[in-house]
């Protein structure tokens, strides 16, 4: 199977750990997948722009750019930490874009480019909804995977809300989404079967993307009470079977009996990351009500993606 694939990965940044914590294992998806990504912030607004020219505030790569306001620091840290890690030197040609929309001082875009066509943008923009500047980057720049940081540590109220940007963009997002919580890569990923088609189907997609950067996937069903247990268990042998018919490799095969989502965030939590599929065809708003899969992103201590 071929590296070379039509990739694009969207990390959002806010200067949080959790957010910086995605960037590098986005980062390190993106080389193994040959993937485009852009790094984005978006810069809140209440329509009262303070930005003046010059650099007060802004430091090593900002000032170099002539960006005017101290919110380019966290690009400035998303490319440093790049370099540092290794996933772009001195090779990589500058291309930049001081405008693309909006505000000439504050909307900001520039794009790195390895000798061999890998791709790397770190853009900012403003506006006073967040989500939607998301979603509208989504939309327009055709992304895979959106990846975008949540504290572990969060109140009773918090883990309701989520955090408004966060959530509308879980909901409404037409790719898969992975929601980073104090992200650790190397522990693979823990996908979550309910023997639905939707969710073999995210399955396929989730072992695809994991096996072309050598990410191990295991798989779970939950069984209500031991009455089910024998339906779970066909449940995981045939999302195995699938996964052999295609030449994919399932590493961990686990059959829980309890309450669902306390039985997948239990487990998950010897993994990088939990996978659970989306229920795109009863519509997003049963899925934004408290399905499975969105009490798990709610109530997850570690990383969730949401395959779609």
């Amino acid at each position: 199977m071929s590296n070379e694939i039509d990739f694009k990965a969207l990390i959002c940044i806010d200067g949080s750990t959790e957010a910086l914590a995605g960037m590098r294992y986005g980062a390190k998806l993106g080389t193994g997948l040959g993937a485009a990504i852009t790094i984005l912030h978006v810069r809140g607004s209440n329509g009262n722009h303070s930005s003046t020219v010059g650099t007060t505030g802004v430091s090593g790569s900002g000032a170099a750019w002539g960006v005017a306001v101290p919110e380019i620091n966290y690009l400035v840290e998303a490319k440093d930490t790049l370099t540092y890690y290794g996933w772009m030197d001195e090779k990589w040609n500058e291309e930049q874009e001081r405008t693309f929309e909006g505000n000439p001082l504050e909307d900001f875009q520039i794009m790195y480019q390895s000798p061999d066509k890998g791709k790397i943008t770190l853009k900012m923009t403003t506006g006073h909804n967040v989500a939607a500047k998301i979603l509208s980057e989504v939309e327009s720049g055709g992304y895979s995977l959106v990846i975008m940081g949540a504290s572990k540590k969060m109140s009773v109220i918090d883990r309701i809300l989520l955090s408004s940007e966060v959530q509308k963009v879980v909901v409404h997002a037409p790719c898969a989404v992975l929601v980073a919580r104090e992200l650790e890569a190397g522990h693979g990923h823990l996908f979550c079967l309910d023997g639905s088609e939707k969710t073999y189907n995210a399955l396929i997609k989730d072992l695809m993307l994991a096996n072309l950067c050598s990410c191990p996937v295991s798989i779970i069903s939950v069984a209500e009470n031991s009455s089910k247990e024998s339906e779970a268990n066909d449940i995981i042998k045939e999302g195995a079977r699938l996964a052999e018919s295609l030449g994919l490799k399932v590493d961990q095969k686990i059959v829980a009996v309890g309450n669902p989502v306390e039985e997948i965030i239990s487990h998950g939590r010897n993994y990088s990351v939990i996978v659970v599929g989306a229920d795109t065809t009863t519509g997003l708003k049963r899925f934004f009500m408290g399905g499975t899969a969105f009490n798990i992103v709610l109530n997850a201590e570690n990383s969730v993606m949401v395959v779609r």
